[in-house]
């Protein structure tokens, strides 16, 4: 399986590190420029490499990482991603005392989802924790939050965390019902 990443963050080179040492081959491709993670890159794994946009989201799945301010244009210059698995990282860290304020307050997200409409696009947040060093087996599992629609593509992001050694969250039901307490308060206080 292939990996595609397109812009850097702490969690997107976290997620590319783990993924090489699983022994899954990761495309990096930043939008800002290639060079400036080259050096970076190059000391991580050979299982990594910098490519191009097309390369880096021709992969199985893709992890996104782009600030608001360039989503759309990155966005509109991809490929075809009709029924490509999007994972999409762009969020403050995680912190369990706020979810619902931090799955509500995902906008960059929405907007993936509303200019990829054909493609499945998924939120992971980042932990409130990430080690450097990978974990030994018997060790407890990093825990990382995501929310998803479509259940293949919660499968496949599921299988590969768990191979990287996270263990995946699916918050999705707690985000339905909060919607659904949203929609009855809206409709107990129309005002």
């Amino acid at each position: 399986m292939e990996i595609g990443i397109i812009g850097i963050g702490t969690l997107t080179l976290e997620l590319a590190r783990r993924a090489a040492a699983a022994g899954f081959r990761v495309v990096i491709n930043n939008p800002r420029g290639n060079s400036l993670v080259h050096d970076a890159v190059l000391k991580m794994s050979s299982n990594i490499h910098l490519g191009s946009l097309d390369e880096a989201a021709a992969a199985d799945i893709i992890l996104l990482f782009i600030p608001k301010e360039n989503l759309e244009t990155v966005l509109k210059n991809l490929p075809d991603m009709t029924g490509k698995i999007i994972v999409h990282t762009s969020c403050l860290i995680f912190n369990p005392h706020t979810l619902l304020s931090s799955i509500s307050n995902a906008l960059t997200y929405q907007i993936t989802a509303s200019l990829l409409p054909s493609a499945h696009v998924i939120k992971l947040f980042n932990p409130v924790r990430l080690e450097a060093a990978i974990l030994n087996q018997y060790e407890k599992r990093d825990e990382i939050y995501f929310i998803a629609d479509h259940a293949q593509s919660k499968d496949s992001l599921k299988m590969f965390l768990k191979k990287l050694n996270f263990q995946p969250i699916d918050l999705s039901g707690r985000l339905r019902l909060h919607r659904s307490v949203i929609n009855l308060e809206a409709r107990i206080n129309p005002n």
